[in-house]
């Protein structure tokens, strides 16, 4: 045991010596090459670390390409939909141009009619609603304050018949479709007087005249007659869609209406009969979907 703890005592000074020596020796062959100590280091370091630089490019270069793709897409997202916004509010005022110049030519239309008296007053309304969203009445803009009364005649821009209203308040009247009026409109087809009649649920309507002298074809006329207490005589009404036979002196026909309720924007409500007091004015309802408490009328004629 103490011998071989002597060796270990002297192991240590002679590592520590050819250490010494060692570095002596590189010393002197570094002067020898005319380079200094310092400098080697450096080269030798600068050997060793530029392997691990370019290592460390190769990673960390990807890297940050990839944080400026990254920063590049959400600027393009970004400027993506600032553009689509732009692009939906241009849209939006395109439709709005649009609607406007469709309202224009639809008064200019109304302007334009020429089937109805000139003495008989005309007020163009706006289509605003439904009192009952699944229902065939609609709501209109004008009211007793425009001169608007229930049983006045309401037909579209290009003077076919619509329906009549029904009710009425200061700021707004309903209009229900003759297609689901109970009251028939007396009406004249091929010199024929008859009764057009409307099936309430549905949008047919039949033409029954019962002294017919000849027998009906497929698109002929259907217009107002002189003899109806509803409607001024002359307004186009809308065509027999069948070929129909006398059957004796009665004949019963199908008739499509010209109006398309459902789609309509903008009417006109014929002040008729002209005469004033025809129309009596002596009930009131509620009107659903409008602000407080709305008069109506209601009245013959």
């Amino acid at each position: 045991m103490i011998d071989r703890d002597s060796r270990r005592d002297r192991a240590l000074p002679t590592f520590v010596t050819l250490v010494v020596a060692a570095f002596l020796l590189m010393t002197v062959d570094v002067r020898l090459a005319g380079g200094s100590v310092s400098s080697n280091i450096r080269s030798a370091a600068l050997s060793i670390l530029a392997p691990l630089q370019n290592l460390a490019a190769i990673v960390v270069d990807p890297v940050a390409d990839l944080g400026e793709a990254l920063t590049g897409l959400a600027t393009l997202r970004a400027e993506n939909q600032a553009l689509l916004a732009e692009v939906a509010r241009l849209q939006a005022e395109q439709a709005g141009a649009q609607d406007l110049q469709a309202r224009v030519e639809v008064l200019e239309q109304i302007n334009d009619l020429e089937i109805l008296d000139p003495d008989v007053a005309q007020t163009p309304a706006n289509v605003i609603g439904r009192p009952d969203p699944f229902g065939p009445s609609f709501v209109i803009d004008k009211g007793t304050d425009d001169g608007v009364a229930v049983g006045h005649p309401v037909v579209d821009p290009n003077g076919y018949v619509v329906g009549k209203v029904v009710e009425t308040a200061p700021g707004f009247a309903i209009v229900v479709p003759i297609t689901q009026d109970r009251e028939a409109v007396t009406v004249l087809v091929d010199g024929q007087v008859g009764s057009l009649v409307s099936h309430v649920g549905s949008d047919e309507l039949t033409l029954e005249v019962f002294d017919a002298i000849e027998a009906l074809q497929a698109g002929d006329l259907v217009v107002t007659s002189s003899v109806s207490v509803t409607f001024p005589q002359g307004l186009p009404v809308g065509e027999v869609t069948a070929d129909v036979d006398l059957e004796g002196t009665a004949i019963s026909a199908p008739v499509r209406l010209f109006a398309q309720p459902d789609t309509l924007r903008i009417v006109v409500v014929i002040t008729w009969p002209p005469e004033p007091g025809t129309v009596e004015t002596t009930t009131t309802a509620v009107i659903p979907g409008t602000p407080g408490d709305t008069t109506t009328t209601t009245g013959g004629g």
